[in-house]
């Protein structure tokens, strides 16, 4: 969101943003009432077995294994394996870019579809090369085409690794998003379905591939077990501070005000990069207390998964024959989608979101930047298509489904206004 605020602000002068309720763009499913509970319960190492056992129930897997985070997963899984070159798409987190690093891999980039966040069989089709392994997002628990994906790597001699990260409990098929893949990854981090703070799940869908035990006894790097009491903290912060009312006249402001303050200066010559493997994300193990927390939440996925598809139902009637382009598949789990992804199709980014803060709403913005070096950027024009116009709108259950109504008509209004 950085980019695209600084953006859109460049020419004002104040935040423009009226103090008032605000929809938020994210909110946790883990309210703190989850989160006293959940520590009440004193879990202990137990929580970390039945919550394996509970995942291989719902998966239809064997081979389940919990992780510090996904990134650390993700690099764990590419350091096991003997292959050399990872293939993923332009239009990705960062963070995934670091993991793959991290694991001494070479990336190569393919382009996003039109009008799409994910690539599909046919943008891997152009680096599907043997002996390659084929990293497949589902971006923003928007799915791709998954089985295709799957069978061109067996066609071609390729390995795959699903990044489901966005898309815990999506179903594509009868079948869950995760397990199509040789290998899947599903995260518990802030912001997504079941968040925990941190955390990862890898599970393992070809076993002949190499002994699922190495997982546990060839970690990627050293690990330490630390109960999560500064994210307890601060899970807590966040429920308070993206209350509406105290977003819109207390959290917002401060954020907007960052946008107008100078961006830090490069890096100089020969500077080293922080090592990402020594952060929490790769050495704090997946804690008891996280266990027991997904657990919990777990108990109430189905009537999370009901609210979901009925926001996304709303949204989907909203925009039909608007000025706002989806990009969101036909065949998808509507109940799986993290967040919905629209592009205003008559005026620029910039002008919308300027628009949405004089109307009260603070629109999501996510991967600005493609991942590839500038210099090759225009080899992936759909990657930058969507780092420059896509906006996500919020998929949460706190989010009413006449406050979803009336932030998808607000948003049609700005749509309309770039028209006329």
């Amino acid at each position: 969101m950085n980019i695209a605020y600084r953006e859109a602000l460049q020419s004002q002068h104040d935040h423009c943003c009226p103090r008032q309720s605000i929809i938020p763009p994210n909110r946790l499913e883990t309210g703190n009432w989850d989160l006293l509970a959940t520590f009440l319960q004193f879990p202990g190492e137990k929580s970390r077995s039945l919550l394996q056992a509970d995942l291989r129930k719902l998966l239809k897997r064997d081979h389940v294994f919990l992780a510090p985070s996904a990134r650390c997963a993700i690099a764990h899984l590419l350091s096991l394996l003997p292959q050399n070159e990872v293939v993923m798409p332009a239009f990705n987190c960062g963070v995934v870019k670091s993991a793959v690093e991290a694991a001494g891999k070479k990336i190569v980039y393919v382009d996003v579809a039109k009008n799409s966040v994910n690539a599909t069989s046919v943008e891997f089709s152009r680096e599907a090369k043997p002996g390659r392994i084929l990293l497949i997002t589902h971006q923003f628990g928007v799915p791709t085409d998954v089985e295709a994906i799957c069978q061109l790597a067996r066609d071609r001699g390729c390995i795959t690794i699903e990044d489901a990260a966005c898309c815990f409990g999506a179903m594509h098929r009868g079948k869950p998003l995760g397990t199509f893949a040789d290998f899947g990854v599903f995260s518990f981090e802030s912001w997504k379905r079941l968040p925990a703070f941190r955390g990862g799940a890898i599970v393992i869908n070809n076993a002949s591939l190499f002994d699922p035990g190495k997982i546990t006894d060839a970690p990627f790097v050293k690990t330490y077990s630390k109960a999560p009491m500064r994210e307890m903290i601060l899970a807590a912060g966040r429920n308070l501070a993206t209350i509406p009312w105290i977003y819109g006249h207390l959290t917002l402001p401060v954020l907007l005000r960052n946008y107008f303050k100078p961006l830090p200066p490069p890096a100089p010559p020969g500077h080293q990069p922080w090592n990402v493997t020594s952060g929490a994300p790769f050495t704090r193990e997946f804690h008891p207390y996280q266990a027991q927390l997904v657990s919990r939440l777990l108990r109430r996925f189905d009537s999370v998964r009901g609210h979901i598809a009925r926001l996304v139902s709303i949204y989907d009637c909203a925009f039909k024959n608007e000025f706002v382009t989806t990009f969101l598949p036909t065949e998808r789990d509507d109940a799986g989608i993290l967040r919905y992804p629209v592009a205003f199709s008559k005026r620029s980014r910039a002008e919308a979101l300027r628009d949405a803060l004089k109307r009260g709403l603070y629109l999501e913005t996510e991967f600005e930047q493609p991942l590839p070096d500038e210099a090759d950027l225009s080899r992936f024009p759909h990657a930058v298509q969507a780092g420059h116009e896509v906006v996500l709108l919020p998929l949460y259950t706190s989010l009413s489904e006449n406050r979803a109504a009336w932030l998808a008509g607000q948003v049609n209004e700005i749509a309309r206004a770039g028209s006329e």
